[in-house]
């Protein structure tokens, strides 16, 4: 969760869920109804009218839903992913309130509990943008200023040595983010999107009948659509701080930038979120798990002061089919042992609870902690995505002149399209002329919402649309997140009253239209628990990466014991320490990866600096160059590297396979005499693929020419 006020608090560390307990349950929610409905009382913190319900274990899907038609209720959702020992739903009342209708089915035989509706909340806190590795301290800290504050180096989770260490060509690993949704579009986020295979887009089909049509990449369980745009920027940012794409020159870069995230929208107003909606996320997690996707983690960076079994119960569900599941602690610098917050305070074994730490590795002022509370991560002042349409920008051109624009949230993009203005009136489907197909509609504001002005102009035919405003002012609005119905928005723009009226005086006229991106304005500083969990998320992502076969409950315990240990930090978190990335995947920190050490040795604790096999390479050289320590026929030799004339530009060039994280320098000489290698450009960063060094002219000038590949760090 970022930044924001809440009640926070926890249960005994590791403590296994017990026995659903019907009485305890019911008591707790009716008394914060009856406190809710006092005059002056807190303000409900539940949806009115509606209810969770769980069904005793000897209770069939039938005879629960003959149970909710018994009682007049209306079966929002079933859950049947969590559903496997004791039915699930979400049921409402037209005519009850919430205490009533819990009153009513706590009489019920079949029924073991019902609660409220609980909601959970995010928040965003936006601070300047920069897209800067430099600036993503909590991957490498070097000491730098980052956003006026001044870090402390390595207080980070060393992040580039974890990604040196790292196993290649991993299976795929699936992150599945419940919030506020995600900006599918986003240049650092789309390559790494889960992508349901399964299913064939926008075909309005069920093709992998899983129950929903069109999942692509994920779903709103708001709508009940398969298209989680974000409606906030909250899940868009925790998304990039778990796998913003890597080396694509664009802005930052994920903790698990080889993972992919599943969105799972939960949210319709970027901000609160129903439990009803979140378990309804939640079983889609497990249903596509059971399915065979490699769902490892589930973040979730929200939290609220209301206990739900319901909630409880779809969590261990989760943790039943191996996912983690990752939590905040929550943000009102309080001790959860003391004041509860959830789902945090659950404490089930696949939890992971995390505090946010800041630059100077201590624990951040507006951070949760408590001995239930399992490790730190950043969570301060850290850069990630945000949505697209955030930071667009409009412009509107006729001959020599421009129009100051805004754009709509969601409009279309396009660095510029030109066509004929015509005047459509206020947007009604009548006042669209048939040559605006293909061209421009201007569009004066009022009657109508700006949707539904611009569907009309997108069924007309219109490229683009320009609202001006029937009033002196600015306008600033929303086209809402497409829908099947709308499908992507085409470029729309607002413009003031007297630059509509000179336009429409104008008429005809052609004008050009641009709603462009503006690279550095699609990145935020956000602060939070929020933001420290995703780190976690990642974590267990590369933790399942390096160690496929472990299981959830391995995956906490290696992560919980990776942490480094800080003394602002003990008594504050139960591990007393800070995500450590590196330490997950080379637990006993001599610079060999454990999967390495396992897979060659049996073992753990080889000495790097032995030789194996006595082949004149250290066990630590055969990792770094990709051979094998235990053969001595395996061995950094000339058949590794290729040395390829190309006649057609008379160069040689020179390929060999790299390992992320390492530093290779080609060389070359013309004789072997003594010292006479000179580096051959510019030194080369290993990302996992095979690189190529080039010898300009190499064939006519240097007919005889001999080549050298130095590692010089990982």
């Amino acid at each position: 969760m970022t930044h924001a006020p809440h009640s926070q608090s926890s249960l005994p560390l590791r403590a296994a869920a017990g026995p659903l307990i019907a009485g305890a349950g019911l008591a707790l929610g009716l008394g914060l109804l009856a406190a809710d409905a006092r005059a002056g009382g807190p303000p409900a913190d539940y949806v009115a009218g509606e209810a969770l319900v769980i069904f005793k274990s000897t209770t069939s899907a039938p005879a629960a839903a003959a149970a909710t038609t018994r009682h007049r209720l209306k079966t929002i959702r079933s859950f049947p992913g969590i559903s496997r020992q004791r039915q699930h739903c979400h049921v409402r009342s037209s005519n009850q309130s919430t205490a009533e209708l819990i009153a009513e089915l706590q009489l019920d035989p079949t029924v073991e509990l019902a609660e409220p509706n609980y909601l959970r909340h995010v928040s965003s806190i936006p601070t300047p943008n920069d897209p800067s590795f430099t600036n993503l301290w909590a991957l490498h800290n070097t000491g730098q200023n980052v956003n006026g504050t001044t870090g402390s180096s390595g207080a980070d989770i060393h992040f580039l040595d974890a990604w040196g260490l790292a196993k290649p060509n991993p299976p795929e690993v699936v992150v599945a983010v419940i919030d506020t949704g995600i900006d599918l579009g986003h240049p650092d986020l789309a390559a790494n999107l889960w992508t349901n295979h399964g299913e064939i887009a926008g075909d309005g089909l069920d093709n992998d009948s899983n129950g929903y049509v069109d999942d692509i990449h994920g779903y709103d369980f708001i709508a009940d659509v398969a298209n989680p745009l974000d409606s906030g920027m909250h899940g868009s940012h925790v998304s990039g701080i778990i796998a913003a794409v890597a080396n694509n020159g664009v802005g930052g870069v994920g903790a698990a930038f080889n993972a992919h995230i599943m969105a799972l929208k939960v949210s319709s107003d970027g901000s609160s979120i129903d439990t009803a909606s979140e378990l309804a996320a939640l079983n889609y997690a497990v249903l596509m798990k059971n399915r065979g996707v490699n769902i490892v983690a589930i973040n979730a960076s929200f939290g609220g002061p209301s206990l739900s079994t319901s909630e409880s119960s779809a969590i261990q569900a989760a943790g039943n089919a191996g996912i983690v599941f990752c939590a905040a602690a929550g943000n009102d610098s309080a001790n959860n042992t003391l004041t509860a917050t959830y789902p945090a305070n659950y404490r089930l074994s696949n939890m992971l609870v995390v505090a946010a730490s800041d630059s100077t590795d201590k624990l951040a002022a507006f951070s949760n902690f408590g001995s239930n509370v399992d490790l730190a991560a950043p969570g301060s002042n850290i850069l990630s995505t945000i949505p697209t349409w955030q930071g667009t920008t409009s412009t509107v051109t006729r001959a020599a002149t421009s129009y100051a624009a805004a754009p709509f949230t969601y409009a279309g993009l396009t660095a510029g399209i030109t066509g004929k203005l015509y005047h459509c009136g206020l947007g009604n489907p009548g006042e669209f002329p048939a040559a605006v197909r293909g061209n421009i509609a201007l569009i004066q504001r009022g009657t109508l919402t700006f949707a539904a002005k611009v569907t009309n102009a997108m069924q007309a035919g219109a490229i683009a649309a320009i609202i001006y405003n029937n009033i002196t002012g600015a306008i600033t609005g929303t086209l809402g997140t497409p829908t099947a119905m709308t499908g992507a928005w085409i470029p729309a723009m607002a413009i003031s009253q007297a630059d509509g009226q000179t336009l429409e005086a104008a008429l005809p006229t052609t004008v050009s239209v641009s709603n462009i991106v503006s690279p550095t304005s699609i990145y935020a500083y956000l602060s939070g628990t929020s933001m420290a969990t995703p780190y976690v998320s990642a974590a267990v992502a590369f933790a399942a990466s390096n160690f496929p076969n472990e299981s959830a409950s391995q995956r906490v315990a290696r992560i919980v014991a990776s942490v480094t240990p800080v003394t602002a930090l003990t008594g504050k978190v139960a591990s007393g320490g800070r995500l450590n990335l590196a330490r997950v995947v080379d637990s006993d920190a001599n610079g060999l990866p454990d999967w390495w050490e396992l897979a060659y040795f049996g073992h753990l604790g080889v000495k790097p600096s032995a030789d194996a096999d006595g082949d004149g390479f250290t066990n630590l050289e055969e990792y770094l160059i990709g051979t094998q320590p235990n053969n001595p026929a395996s061995k950094l030799s000339i058949g590794q590297i290729a040395v390829l004339p190309n006649a057609a530009n008379k160069d040689f060039r020179i390929n060999f396979a790299t390992a992320y994280g390492v530093t290779y320098r080609v060389e070359f000489s013309d004789s072997l005499a003594a010292g006479s290698w000179l580096p051959l450009g510019s030194d080369l960063s290993g990302t996992g693929a095979p690189a190529t060094a080039t010898d300009a002219a190499a064939v006519s000038l240097h007919p005889r020419r001999f080549y050298r590949v130095r590692i010089l760090a990982p």
